[in-house]
């Protein structure tokens, strides 16, 4: 009978604790869900004329410059890290300047920061695999914005 009382009273914490931890995933996904992050590695499956599908869209068409990249969109922001491909490393800020103007004129957004920097494109690698707030990944992408200003 002691033990029939104790495995019940397991078993009841188990279940409050797995329906707790399960209310606290979906708090975290409602507050992603501002956050689009988009990769050379992924398909479209955005809305079709929005603006992660549009950048994704020209990023994958853009085969002869850039071997991969990561992008993130968040509040009418769009942050580009890219490896250029191995013949276009020399002149990887052209090839910044010229995805930032294309993508300004094709999303009609005025806060794009494109870079080739590797550091940068690592840190959005971290981010796409780590469930963080909004406001957390705000944070980290203006600290990145400030540091990428930096020059060495």
């Amino acid at each position: 009978m002691k033990v029939l009382h104790i495995f019940t009273t397991i078993m009841c914490i188990l279940l409050l604790v797995a329906c707790n931890n399960q209310n606290n995933s979906s708090s975290i996904q409602d507050d992603s869900s501002d956050i689009v992050m988009l990769s050379s590695d992924t398909s479209n499956e955005h809305e079709e004329n929005s603006i992660p599908s549009i950048a994704q869209t020209y990023l994958d068409d853009q085969t002869n410059d850039i071997a991969t990249y990561k992008a993130i969109h968040i509040e009418d922001q769009l942050f580009v890290a890219f490896n250029a491909t191995p013949l276009k490393q020399a002149v990887e800020q052209k090839i910044e300047k010229k995805v930032k103007k294309d993508l300004e004129t094709l999303t009609n957004i005025k806060d794009i920061h494109v870079t080739s920097d590797q550091k940068f494109y690592i840190e959005l690698t971290k981010l796409e695999n780590q469930q963080l707030s909004k406001d957390k990944v705000l944070k980290k992408l203006k600290e990145l914005k400030k540091l990428s200003k930096e020059q060495t």
